[in-house]
């Protein structure tokens, strides 16, 4: 829709946006358009007088002059059709066509008046519409200027009809408190008009700052890190930010989308809240390659009770529940990073000395009970020392500094190593990778510590001879999440179900010689590199722990 370059909006409080001064021209057109509707009528009305004879019963005769009525009523129709062209066409500008409307208006209404008898018909009243609606569209001064037109037209009127009628009786008094109507009406409808877009200039503002405020928030939203959801409490989704379509696979929703198709887990958790008013600080598990979900529910029409239950809203808070322990983590590992730091050295003095004298008593005894004695000695304390290497490794544990790494060559290169500091054979580690040219993002320090654990354990938990013990990397890309991953499998006993709920619990150990802080340590290293692992029981028997990596764009 063009913009009309000459019209004049005095004050306009929404000149800073143009979709706004664009709805507001519009609205100028059509006010004129409704007040050309209202010309065309009147007309019609005119004209309708006249061809039914209504207009003898209403003029005296003498007064009446019927050819110049008629013709000026056509001409008024006519002109209100010409208008509405313009009207639609937008051309000339509103200010011109204004101008010309109310001085067609003038000029008509006063004829008419004067084909009828003059202003004792009470025709002339109309005049004091035309220029009182020129104050919607003009300024100030050019609607006094009309006002004053109109009221000099029907002094005029008066003066032409003294002098060329004989029988024609004056009334001047009627035509100049005719006049000072059309004045008083032009004031008020000016005041009023002001009045008005003072409001409206409020109600702009206003309004205008609340579309800033309203378009804030939804950046806000779209780009918090924590997943916001809006919903019907029937389950109908009204709103989810990027955050939540992400932690929930990449969703799309749409207008008829529902929770309970996109999560049954979360919308039964929903209900839960929805009908005990308690929150549910349990993760939700989803399907393999997506991130736990740690929810948070609130009421939107809390205070409104006039909300039906099932049409309220709800907003859904989604944290990933891993991150979430990563941060309480990292909390802990700072405070146990400086309790470390402060004991370590009274730890590992005292364990020096005992280990010292442990060997020593050892060289010189010679009663093998004391020998046994002094192998007890020695070997807690090899066990407390690694504890505390673990502790103070952990309270070291940095972010990884993640790397772009060809899967398939760097685990041949780990075997080689490995194998050889274990005293393993070739055959008994097996690494199948499809496609062999996966690519993961890791830090590679980091992964090499991952592995090594892993494998590590396969041999020390497998209750096995070394030489039976076999151990199967398998990697490949994930089919639902499209995530690289990896399968590392031993052929060992295998981890009971109520050993697998605490596998990755700090100090949990089912050894008598571990420290409990391996498997830990292996998934805060891996979480920290934006990877995940979990432990599956394969058919077949044995352990098996999957490494879902990040993809490496």
């Amino acid at each position: 829709m063009p913009i009309d370059k000459n019209i004049d909006v005095p004050n306009n409080p929404v000149s800073r946006n143009p979709d706004t001064r664009l709805q507001d021209i519009s609205d100028v057109w059509y006010r004129l358009r409704l007040f050309n509707y209202f010309r065309g009528l009147l007309a019609l009305f005119f004209i309708t007088i006249y061809i039914n004879d209504w207009l003898p019963r209403l003029i005296p005769a003498e007064f009446l002059h019927g050819a110049l009525y008629i013709s000026t009523s056509v001409a008024y129709l006519i002109a209100s059709i010409i208008f509405a062209i313009g009207i639609k066409a937008k051309k000339p500008g509103i200010d011109n066509q204004v101008v010309v409307h109310t001085l067609v208006d003038i000029i008509c209404i006063i004829i008419l008046m004067h084909a009828t008898g003059g202003i004792r018909t009470g025709l002339g009243m109309l005049l004091i519409i035309s220029p009182s609606m020129t104050s919607l569209f003009l300024r100030k001064r050019i609607t006094i200027l009309f006002a004053s037109i109109a009221a000099l037209a029907v002094i005029s009127e008066q003066i032409y009809s003294q002098l060329f009628y004989t029988r024609y009786t004056p009334a001047f008094t009627q035509a100049g408190l005719l006049g000072i109507l059309i004045f008083i009406s032009a004031f008020l409808t000016i005041y009023t008009t002001r009045k008005l877009k003072e409001s409206e200039k409020i109600a702009a503002q206003a309004s205008s700052e609340l579309e800033t405020i309203v378009q804030m928030n939804e950046q806000i939203i779209k780009g918090m890190r924590t997943g916001i959801i809006v919903m019907q409490n029937n389950g109908k989704i009204l709103m989810a930010n990027n955050a939540a379509l992400e932690l929930l696979g990449n969703i799309t929703i749409n207008a008829d989308t529902r929770l309970d198709k996109v999560s049954t887990d979360l919308y039964d958790r929903f209900l839960e809240w929805h009908n005990n008013a308690t929150q549910n600080h349990k993760p939700i598990l989803q399907a393999q390659g997506l991130p736990a979900l740690q929810p948070g529910f609130s009421h939107v029409d809390q205070s409104d009770h006039s909300v039906d239950k099932q049409e309220g809203r709800t907003l859904i808070f989604l944290e990933d529940a891993a991150q979430l322990t990563q941060r309480f983590q990292q909390v802990k590992l700072a405070s146990l990073g400086r309790l470390t730091a402060s004991i370590a050295h009274e730890i590992r003095n005292p364990l020096a000395a005992i280990n010292h004298a442990g060997q020593l008593l050892e060289e010189t005894s010679t009663d093998i009970a004391d020998k046994k004695l002094t192998t007890i000695i020695n070997t807690q304390v090899k066990r407390l020392n690694s504890i505390v290497e673990n502790v103070l490794q952990l309270s070291r544990q940095q972010q990884g500094t993640p790397e772009s790494i060809n899967l398939y060559p760097w685990l041949v290169q780990f075997r080689e190593e490995f194998i050889t500091t274990k005293n393993f054979q070739a055959y008994q580690m097996q690494i199948q990778i499809e496609p062999q040219d996966i690519t993961i993002l890791f830090d590679s320090s980091q992964l090499h510590q991952v592995m090594w654990n892993l494998c590590s354990n396969a041999i020390h938990h497998s209750n096995m001879e070394i030489s039976n013990i076999m151990i199967h990397i398998r990697g490949g890309i994930d089919k639902e999440t499209g995530q690289p991953c990896i399968d590392i499998i031993d052929n060992g006993t295998g981890i009971d179900k109520e050993t697998q709920i605490h596998i990755f619990d700090p100090f949990f150990t089912t050894s008598s010689e571990g420290t409990g802080l391996g498997l830990y340590i292996t998934k805060e290293v891996i979480e920290s590199n934006r990877a995940k692992i979990r432990h599956i029981s394969p058919p077949s028997g044995g352990t098996c722990f999957k490494v879902h990596f990040q993809k490496n764009p």
